[in-house]
């Protein structure tokens, strides 16, 4: 049992009942009671994603609660949360309620995140307060990213008055100008090409807008940074301290060299750096500096990743593949511990959230995942359970992944079939 929220490192049982952890440790057998075997494997805390688009309503040719959700167990996760670029934005409470309706049944937790604008116009800012009302956990401009200090500055304040965390899309769109790799790759890419410094530049906007808004809210603004993808942003946040961040597989695993052999299918915003960059990112997560691994899961169309590098959409699938890359490019290296990937995964995404999961604990949800660190397997996107299709580890060997998954105390995934009881 490995449940870095609460320090435990050892062997042990542990039971489910009521939906809740009922006992950790050296637990009889329960008279009427199922089990499961989980010799030789790890059990810790159900994953959580803090980044994933779900496309529903709007772009179900993308992707469905249903497939994404099927996606997300088969991967380990238990929790996902849903970005609000969909159609309609999810930008007002009853849109926050239809996109909770329709996460009924689904095969994980779906907690969904409000958009910081009305209709991603980056204009008139949303009712923070009342998306919390209804169930947001955060508020993010993700694909839309703010552009204005004083926004930013009005953006932390309303969200920290309604007790959120703002989950900032760090890119200035002057300096970034649509360009679709690095700008590393540029001499054999026939492809506009952004340098690192729209991300990071970004960065220090919000850390200022950050100091701005501390200095005058009553409740402290919660900052957090998503898919950090350059080694500036790692100095910018290593100099500033008081927010938090994610980064992504793709990021620590992946060099824009990708895109010549994956070419659309490794093509995502922000883009895949150097070699540099990404030993950067590995660095700060070994040191905590980026506690979070996040997927940005954003699965497109076959057909709509097939119009090539210039005109496809930005975006590759990640939920079935991120623990297993994780394992792979950190933990066998040596790199990060496995303590420190699953408390990336686990603990730290739900303190960042304010969520009662990420532990192991007497009274906590029944959310759990055992994984098989030592697992052999080859990534074959034809048997995902997403509808996306792009991924830039097709047909590489990977080691690590999920054995069975519960929500609640169900057991919904048993060695990558959803399920619904243990036979």
């Amino acid at each position: 049992m490995l449940d870095p929220g609460s320090g435990t490192d050892a062997q042990a049982d542990v039971l489910l009942a009521g939906g809740r952890v009922a006992a950790v440790g050296d637990v009889p057998s329960t008279p009427g009671g199922q089990e499961l075997d989980a010799r030789g494997k790890v059990v810790c805390p159900g994953l959580i994603d803090v980044h994933v688009h779900l496309r529903e309503p709007g772009f179900e040719h993308k992707e469905t609660i249903a497939s994404g959700t099927r996606a997300a167990v088969t991967g380990g996760f238990t929790t996902i949360c849903a970005m609000p670029n969909t159609r309609p934005v999810i930008d007002r409470p009853d849109r926050v309620r239809d996109l909770l309706a329709r996460a009924e049944g689904a095969a994980c937790c779906v907690l969904p995140i409000g958009a910081a604008t009305i209709d991603h116009q980056n204009e008139e800012l949303t009712e923070f307060a009342a998306l919390k009302a209804v169930g947001c956990v955060a508020i993010t401009d993700d694909a839309f990213p703010l552009q204005r200090m004083d926004q930013m500055v009005e953006a932390l304040m309303r969200a920290g008055g309604a007790d959120l965390p703002f989950i900032a899309h760090c890119e200035l769109k002057g300096l970034s100008r649509d360009g679709v790799v690095d700008g590393s790759a540029g001499e054999w890419v026939a492809a506009p090409t952004p340098g690192t410094l729209a991300e990071s530049a970004a960065v220090r906007l919000w850390l200022a807008a950050y100091e701005r808004a501390a200095a005058r809210a009553k409740r402290p603004p919660r900052l957090h940074i998503a898919h950090v993808s350059a080694r500036t942003t790692v100095m910018a946040l290593r100099a500033a301290g008081r927010v938090s961040a994610e980064t992504a597989p793709h990021y620590f695993s992946l060099t824009s060299g990708a895109v010549a052999g994956f070419g659309a299918d490794a093509k995502m915003n922000p883009p895949l750096r150097s070699a540099a960059d990404v030993s950067a990112i590995r660095a700060a997560l070994a040191e905590g500096l980026i506690g979070i691994i996040a997927t940005d899961h954003a699965p497109h169309s076959v057909e709509e990743k097939a119009a090539g590098l210039a005109n496809a959409p930005f975006g590759i699938v990640g939920l079935e593949t991120a623990l297993a890359v994780a394992i792979t490019d950190l933990v066998r290296p040596g790199l990060v511990s496995l303590r420190e990937v699953v408390a990336a995964m686990t603990c730290r995404p739900a303190e960042m959230l304010g969520l009662p999961g990420g532990r192991l604990v007497v009274g906590a949800p029944g959310d759990v995942t055992v994984l098989d660190p030592e697992e052999e397997w080859t990534v074959d996107p034809s048997r995902f359970r997403t509808k996306g299709r792009a991924c830039p580890w097709a047909g590489r060997r990977l080691w690590g992944r999920a054995y069975a998954a519960f929500v609640g105390g169900d057991l919904r995934m048993l060695q990558g079939e959803c399920v619904s009881s243990i036979s």
